[in-house]
């Protein structure tokens, strides 16, 4: 013990006109400041903490702790989140786009839950935040033309409102598990979206024709660049992410592949040149003037934005009368394609570089054409084909002893051989 301590009661002592105790917590002797120097209020409070230390050591709630608990709010259990990088449930990292997305949604949560009570959450808070998205109640402030300051009120559907609470139920969980709450209040959470209305992929893409067909009004309107992203993304399978990212670097001539980064944690590095991608790389190699395939417009350095594109497309898509077409519904046409030229499903999986394997082909992407699927069934036999006589239908009569120069067969067996083929058992 240091010597500036001067004992003045079991377990207090005085330094610097301050009364200090000497406790023992988690095993080791240490100090704690009682910061007074009456030595009556030093004695309830060291009388005081070691009654905690017998209830926690119970497992019992102390009341500071309950108190402390019933005033935490949604904004401060988000701060924590936020702090420790957003982590999953066993306390893995995330990636950047994930992170910036959960980003995205927590600032819509804090201006709903903000200054509740976590532990006052229920189950028909979500229904009542859900009435609230969806009746515009989240406002968002943007420059307008000239300028100024524009507040917008923004909705959400279902799908973006069960994203949002996910990230709330995630901070709770956090929560919980470092032992600020007991209990997280939103477990049991069901869904609000209804799976049986959720658009796949193969619903938004297009046919060989409106493929054709958005390629010729985007050109017809100088947009070179995207028309050539439409056709790349459609002869590759890529994802748009992937597809932004690559450069020419990544096209190997000779070997007639081009080397990609998958995202999702993507097999099979690599899409082949087919002769349309081939050719179309050609006449956009002759076009560039830069190391990416599609450079953004605004920086040449940086890959072209995605949202621009979904735009482009859909305008296309109003303006021929089209049905939605998106940039993933183009992966779609691939899988498509290549079912119909006779590909399997793992096959497809390992082209487009889903590890998933052949079942996410059969349940997301696989589709065919109705053309594809009359002339398939055309080849359907639904009869066996008829024979010309009785006398072409193949007679196999079992081998017997060759007794004499003439076969001997029983009286039931030559009766009924005679009267089905008498021609054949005439010659015997």
């Amino acid at each position: 013990m240091s010597a500036t301590f001067e004992r003045i009661d079991a377990g207090l002592y005085r330094r610097d006109g301050l009364i200090y105790a000497r406790v023992r917590e988690n095993g080791k002797r240490t100090w704690r400041g009682t910061g007074t120097d009456n030595l009556a209020t030093a004695r309830k409070l060291l009388k005081k903490w070691r009654e905690e230390q017998v209830l926690k050591a119970h497992g019992i709630e102390t009341a500071e702790s309950s108190l402390a608990r019933n005033r935490l709010t949604v904004a401060k259990v988000l701060d924590a989140y936020i702090v420790a990088g957003c982590p999953t449930k066993k306390m893995h990292g995330k990636k950047a786009q994930t992170i910036e997305r959960e980003l995205r949604c927590e600032k819509i949560m804090r201006a709903y839950f903000g200054e509740r009570a976590a532990i006052s959450l229920t189950l028909d808070d979500c229904d009542k935040y859900r009435d609230w998205r969806n009746a515009g109640g989240y406002t968002i402030t943007r420059k307008g033309g000239d300028g100024e300051k524009v507040e917008k009120r923004t909705k959400g559907g279902d799908r973006s409102i069960d994203l949002e609470l996910i990230v709330l139920n995630n901070a709770l969980r956090l929560a919980v598990r470092r032992r600020v709450l007991k209990v997280n209040p939103l477990t049991g959470r069901e869904s609000y979206r209804d799976t049986t209305k959720i658009r796949h992929c193969r619903e938004v893409a297009p046919t060989p024709e409106g493929l054709a067909q958005i390629e010729r009004w985007l050109r017809l309107r100088d947009n070179h660049d995207l028309a050539d992203l439409v056709c790349f993304l459609a002869f590759t399978g890529l994802r748009i992410g992937e597809a932004l990212a690559v450069d020419w670097e990544s096209v190997d001539w000779r070997e007639g592949v081009l080397h990609v980064k998958r995202e999702k944690s993507g097999v099979n590095p690599f899409v082949p040149l087919l002769p349309e991608l081939e050719q179309l790389l050609r006449e956009m190699q002759r076009r560039s003037r830069n190391h990416l395939l599609f450079p953004s417009p605004l920086n040449p350095e940086q890959p072209r934005e995605q949202c621009a594109v979904n735009r482009r497309i859909t305008a296309a898509c109003k303006a021929l009368g089209l049905p939605h077409v998106t940039p993933h519904g183009l992966r779609s046409y691939f899988v498509t394609q290549a079912r119909q030229s006779g590909l399997t499903d793992a096959e497809i999986a390992m082209l487009i570089g889903d590890k998933t394997g052949p079942a996410i082909i059969a349940h997301t992407y696989g589709d065919v054409r109705p053309d594809h699927l009359l002339k398939q069934a055309k080849r359907i036999q639904l009869r066996a084909v008829a024979l010309a006589s009785p006398a072409d239908i193949p007679v196999c009569i079992p081998a017997l002893p060759r007794v004499s120069a003439r076969v001997t067969m029983l009286p039931t067996v030559a009766k009924v051989a005679q009267d089905a083929h008498p021609q054949v058992v005439g010659d015997l």
